[in-house]
């Protein structure tokens, strides 16, 4: 079977590696001749970084066509894109003799969806995300405008039309069905995975400047704005800090420093350690915590998601901190006693989930045993390989 892959997303960006690249290095291992078509922004995208990633694409007999991804005027730079995006799609469709159109997420259902209509191509729908919902949530379109509902009405056309549907989440399943009215069987779960050969529990790290490990440690890997909560994640540090003035809080992430430091009381900024770090040293990182954290702006369309970094966490034996509202998280904490849920963003509520994660941290390497199995059993890779396999399977 051939296929053409459309990601909005850089391949050269960090996250591409284990959210794009990994899936598809799995699935054209599995006979399935894949061409990537991809958007590449300009701060990723050197020269050396584009080899790299042609000479691994080649390796397992994957062709790449990228255009360059446009920020600004942000309407018409999405607007060029997605226009570009259709051309180029049929394109490659036409050339290719491609079977399959694979369109992650809504822009690029678009941009895939005349080779479909025109050249009678099966459609695979992979969410991520209610497109829609999540402008609406970030306060960037009002739920009366034009563009929202222009945007939920052709989401809606891509589901029903898709001849599969790819969500990550049995929330997002159940919205499918009750809210698009798509048939069940159309709908595949696939969530967030991660490479457990990479992430995991381990002794050895790689020199870095790490904390004291008597010192009691919490983590938070990734971006920060719109929808992780920052403020209140070190509101939950401070109440912890009052407890145990030895306490250290790691942030990982690729956002500002000047910006998170705006944040920070003055009595936390000891205590607190800010890295931009290379992706390949977030495991040690992990690896050095007693405790990973997220707390995500709790709305609709996050009912819908599953962070990567939930999977990281416990892939290394780290419980979680968690809020309310994310997805199928809070079911998976709860059923598997993997970690602690905050209730309401108070004093109290902090209070109480740090009294929680201190009796559950009392179980040891049991506890740790546990979130490094619950990740094998819901997130790994080679799962998730095999789930988009017989996606594939059922098409042919």
């Amino acid at each position: 079977m051939k296929a053409l892959y459309i990601t909005y997303m850089s391949l050269t960006e960090p996250l591409s590696y284990s959210q794009v690249l990994s899936y598809l290095n799995g699935l054209a291992q599995r006979n399935t001749l894949i061409n990537i078509l991809s958007f590449e922004k300009e701060e990723f995208c050197t020269k050396e970084k584009i080899n790299e990633i042609k000479r691994g694409l080649g390796k397992v007999g994957i062709k790449w066509s990228f255009l360059r991804y446009h920020k600004n005027p942000q309407f018409l730079a999405k607007t060029w894109d997605i226009l570009s995006g259709v051309f180029v799609s049929f394109f490659i469709a036409l050339k290719e003799r491609v079977d399959v159109i694979h369109a992650r997420n809504t822009i690029c259902a678009f941009m895939g969806i005349l080779p479909v209509l025109v050249l009678k191509k099966s459609l695979i729908f992979d969410m991520r995300g209610f497109m829609a919902e999540e402008y609406a949530d970030a306060n960037l379109w009002e739920k009366s405008s034009l563009i929202y509902k222009v945007v939920n009405k052709l989401e809606r056309y891509f589901a029903q039309k898709a001849d599969e549907n790819i969500v990550l989440t049995e929330k997002a399943r159940d919205y499918l069905i009750d809210n698009y009215l798509v048939n069940s069987k159309n709908i595949n779960i696939i969530s967030t995975c991660v490479n457990l050969e990479q992430f995991k529990r381990r002794e050895w790290l790689c020199g870095l400047d790490l904390p004291d490990s008597k010192r009691f440690t919490i983590i938070y890997t990734g971006s920060l704005g719109t929808w992780y909560m920052l403020q209140e994640m070190l509101s939950f540090f401070n109440i912890l800090y009052k407890s145990d003035p030895d306490a250290v809080f790691i942030i990982l992430t690729q956002t500002e420093k000047r910006i998170i430091k705006s944040y920070i009381p003055e009595g936390l900024i000891k205590n607190i350690r800010i890295e931009i770090t290379r992706p390949e040293q977030v495991p040690d990182f992990l690896n050095t915590a007693d405790a990973g954290i997220f707390f995500i702006k709790p709305c609709l369309s996050k009912m819908f998601s599953c962070p990567t970094k939930f999977a990281e966490y416990l892939a290394c034996g780290l419980p979680v901190v968690i809020n309310k509202g994310i997805g199928d998280t809070e079911k998976i904490v709860r059923d598997n006693r993997i970690g602690v849920i905050i209730e309401n963003f108070t004093e109290e509520g902090y209070r109480l989930g740090i009294e929680r994660l201190r009796a559950l941290l009392k179980e040891g390497n049991a506890l740790k045993e546990r979130c490094v199995e619950v990740a094998g059993r819901y997130f790994s890779l080679e799962q998730g390989i095999d789930r988009y396999s017989k996606v594939y399977a059922k098409l042919k």
